[in-house]
C-alpha cells in the first residue's frame, strides 16, 4: 500500500496477464508466488482493452475459484478518465469511494491499463503531461492510502525502457519489464531489484458463442504462480557467472555515467555491449568476435 508501481512490456508480452492475475490474488487475498497478500477491493480500469477484458477475469473466476457463491472484491471498469483532466480523477474518486464501501474492504490496489489510453489528448514524451498523470495516480493513492499502477509500452526495443519521458521511471517505487513471458524488476525502493518471474499462459475455453465458435482466454499457469521464489528466481549459471564477473570488473574500470532514460536513472555506471564482448574475447580464443557475440548475448 502507498506504491506506485509501472509494469511495462512490448504487445503481445503478457503484460496484461500477468498484471490481471497479481489483481485477482490480491482481491481473493490468496498468496502470490509463496508472497502473502492482504484482501482487499482491486479496480482493474481497462482503457485498452474495454470490455473484451472481462473474459481474463471470468476465466480465472470460473477456473480458480470454482461456484463459490462470495462476491469477489474486484471491479472492472471498461472506460476509463482521462487522467489529464482533473475533474475526470475527481469523478472517478467518488466512484471508488463507492465501491469501497460496497466492498466493505479497503482499497488497495487501482490499475490503468494502459497509461496511453489512461491520457488521450497528451503526450507520453512532455514532462507536463506526464507529470500529471504521475500526480493524479499519486493523488488518488493518497487519497485512499492504497497502491496504484500503470500498464504501459515499450518502445520498439525493450532494453531501453517504457516508452515516453523518464519522469515516469523516475516516479516509481516498483518497475516491472515484461518481455517474452518473464517479468523483470527492474527497479524497487528500498529493496533489490533483478528477480524474474517467468510465467506460462494456458488457454482456457468459457464456452461457445452465438455461431457455435469457442470463446477463449488464457491464464497463468497456477503452478507457477503457487511456486516458491527459491523455484522462479534463477541464479548465475555456469556460463553467466564469467561474464557478469567481466561485466562487473568492465564497468568499475571503465564505466560511463548514463545520462539517464525511463529504463535506467542518470548517473548509473555502465558499459556497451560491444566492450563486454571484446572483454570476453580471450576467454574464448577459438571463436571469432561474431560467435563470441552470440555466446555472450544467449547467456
Amino acid at each position: 500500500h502507498g506504491s506506485f508501481t509501472l509494469i511495462y512490456g512490448p504487445s503481445g508480452s503478457g503484460k496484461s496477464f500477468f498484471t490481471a492475475d497479481l489483481a485477482q490474488h490480491i482481491a481473493t487475498g490468496q498468496s502470490w508466488r509463496a508472497r502473502k497478500t492482504n484482501q482487499s477491493l482491486v479496480v482493474y480500469v481497462a482503457s485498452e482493452a474495454g470490455a473484451s477484458i472481462l473474459r481474463r477475469f471470468i476465466g480465472w473466476r470460473d477456473n480458480r475459484l470454482g461456484e463459490s457463491s462470495e462476491r469477489i472484491p474486484l471491479a472492472v471498469l471498461t472506460r476509463g478518465p482521462n487522467l489529464i483532466l482533473k475533474q475526470q480523477v475527481e469523478e472517478l474518486k467518488i466512484q471508488l469511494a463507492y465501491m469501497q464501501d460496497e466492498a466493505k474492504l479497503p482499497l488497495g490496489l487501482v490499475v490503468f491499463d494502459t497509461l496511453s489510453r489512461s491520457m488521450p489528448g497528451g503526450d507520453e514524451n512532455n514532462a507536463e503531461d506526464m507529470t500529471e498523470v504521475i500526480s493524479a495516480a499519486d493523488y488518488l493513492r493518497d487519497s485512499f492510502k492504497s497502491a496504484t499502477a500503470f500498464v504501459h509500452h515499450s518502445g520498439k526495443d525493450v532494453d531501453r525502457g517504457a516508452r515516453g519521458h523518464s519522469s515516469l521511471f523516475a516516479a516509481a517505487d516498483a518497475v516491472l519489464r515484461i518481455d517474452d513471458h518473464v517479468a523483470t524488476l527492474d527497479k524497487v525502493r528500498d529493496g533489490v531489484a533483478g528477480e524474474r518471474f517467468p510465467f506460462s499462459l494456458m488457454p482456457v475455453e468459457l464456452g461457445v458463442d452465438a455461431d457455435g465458435d469457442p470463446i477463449t482466454t488464457c491464464l497463468l499457469d497456477d503452478a507457477e504462480t503457487m511456486a516458491s521464489p527459491e523455484r522462479i528466481v534463477k541464479g548465475l549459471g555456469k556460463n553467466q557467472k564469467p561474464i557478469f564477473d567481466a561485466l562487473k570488473t568492465l564497468v568499475s574500470e571503465t564505466g560511463s555515467r548514463s545520462p539517464g532514460s525511463s529504463a535506467i536513472p542518470a548517473g548509473v555506471l555502465t558499459a556497451s555491449f560491444e566492450a563486454l564482448c571484446s572483454k570476453m574475447q580471450p576467454k574464448h580464443p577459438g571463436l571469432k568476435p561474431w560467435q563470441v557475440k552470440k555466446k555472450v548475448g544467449e547467456a
